[in-house]
């Protein structure tokens, strides 16, 4: 089974993943303050695809989209690439957010041509792009880097996300049917990704 394209999206904070404004190694010791600035300073949230024959480019996102501004980013950054990176018969995942499965964005991949896989809810272990988020965090706030605007936070996340080695990317898809397996086995308990 080919399973072509997988996509999402993500919020990265200019003052580290997740909006962390403290941070205890050893509670014995003082803490170390993260930001000093309040609500973390602001965020960006992007969107990209993966597939294991390439990537799609990174989407900076309007912090509240609705499905048209889907379909926007879509036609935008995966309608060109598609066929290339997921060959003629790839299939589309894409988690269940309300702007993915309404009834304007499934006819929009439909008369564009992109099959899409089920998804079952709650199932980020599914997404082999999860683990790409991972990656790319790691690399944008290594050594505890902040960033003071967003775009510095953008060219970060830009320049980093254009050093994902393709092999990593092949291994996660690769995985695709060991997951399913995993899910199945555990009735959708909790999985090893």
């Amino acid at each position: 089974m080919d399973f072509g394209d997988v996509s999402d999206e993500k919020k990265f904070n200019l003052d580290g993943p997740d909006g962390f404004h403290y941070f205890w190694s050893d509670i014995r010791k003082e803490e170390k303050i993260f930001s000093k600035r309040q609500f973390g300073g602001g965020s960006v949230m992007v969107w990209a695809g993966i597939s294991s024959n390439g990537t799609t480019d990174i989407a900076f996102l309007s912090s509240k989209m609705n499905s048209e501004d889907y379909q926007n980013v879509l036609e935008i950054y995966l309608l060109p690439v598609f066929h290339e990176i997921c060959g003629i018969n790839g299939i589309f995942q894409q988690d269940n957010a309300p702007i993915h499965t309404s009834t304007s964005t499934k006819n929009w991949l439909s008369a564009n041509g992109i099959r899409t896989m089920k998804w079952p809810a709650r199932s980020p272990d599914l997404n082999p792009i999860e683990n790409i988020w991972g990656t790319l965090a790691r690399k944008v706030y290594r050594n505890g880097r902040q960033f003071n605007s967003k775009s510095e936070l953008q060219q970060a996340i830009t320049s980093e996300w254009a050093s994902i080695v393709p092999e990593e990317i092949q291994k996660l898809i690769s995985s695709m049917k060991d997951r399913l397996i995993e899910v199945i086995t555990k009735k959708g308990a909790e999985t090893s990704y």
